[in-house]
């Protein structure tokens, strides 16, 4: 996700206008996602596709949402309203806004989401170590269940606070790699909730698996945050 100060905006970047609906924003992310997918011709052969890709999908996070649509919408316009009042010579002073901005967002934003999701990456192992004594245990497949849906509330926080702030540009990397995470969470446990179902060992790996490469992405958004840093 970008932050109102980019130069290019959310509505921009997917082609809409600030008064479209909520389907003509998913219409207009489906069309571009498809456009720019990597196994298409466009991106085999564009070498910014990724980067473009990467400010789609960001864009959408923050516009399909209305709580955090509604907020990007009042930064955006108090930008606009702020360009307007000032003199055509006068420069703006984008960095110490930018990094007002960034310091929020690691505090509102990064710091909670990193730590929940560092909580909920590591409870996985001992699930899996626990219905390995027995998986057609009723007790034991019960408690699995449990586990799953205590997963998914995690998730949904943890998406809220994704949520809660546009991220700065120069974030834009951690807040890309978090965002791909808490996708491949979500699709780890619709994976894992269908096991008790049919007691298919590929939903157990498969959602393993998901968690693994959400954990790899949780660390490169910690790798690129560390530069950002310093």
């Amino acid at each position: 996700m970008g932050s109102g100060l980019e130069a290019v905006s959310h509505y921009e970047v997917l082609g809409v206008s600030m008064q479209a609906t909520a389907a003509e924003i998913k219409r207009a992310y489906r069309r571009l996602v498809k456009y720019y997918h990597p196994d298409s011709l466009l991106a085999k052969k564009d070498q910014a596709a990724a980067e473009r890709i990467r400010q789609i999908n960001a864009a959408y996070a923050v516009l399909r949402d209305p709580q955090a649509r509604r907020e990007y919408d009042r930064q955006l316009l108090a930008r606009q309203t702020w360009r307007r009042s000032q003199p055509i010579a006068s420069p703006p002073p984008t960095v110490s806004q930018e990094a007002l901005l960034r310091e929020a967002w690691i505090r509102q934003v990064y710091t909670p989401l990193n730590r929940l999701l560092g909580s909920l990456l590591a409870s996985l192992k001992p699930q899996l170590n626990a219905l390995s004594a027995d998986p057609f245990d009723p007790e034991l497949l019960a408690a699995f269940g449990l586990y799953l849906e205590e997963c998914a509330q995690k998730l949904a926080q943890a998406q809220q606070i994704f949520r809660r702030l546009p991220n700065p540009s120069s974030l834009g990397k951690v807040a890309s790699c978090l965002y791909y995470a808490l996708n491949h969470l979500e699709d780890a446990l619709e994976e894992l909730s269908h096991f008790p179902l049919n007691f298919d060992d590929r939903h157990l790996h498969t959602g393993q698996e998901l968690f693994r490469r959400a954990q790899e992405l949780r660390r490169e958004a910690g790798q690129a945050y560390a530069k950002i840093s310093l």
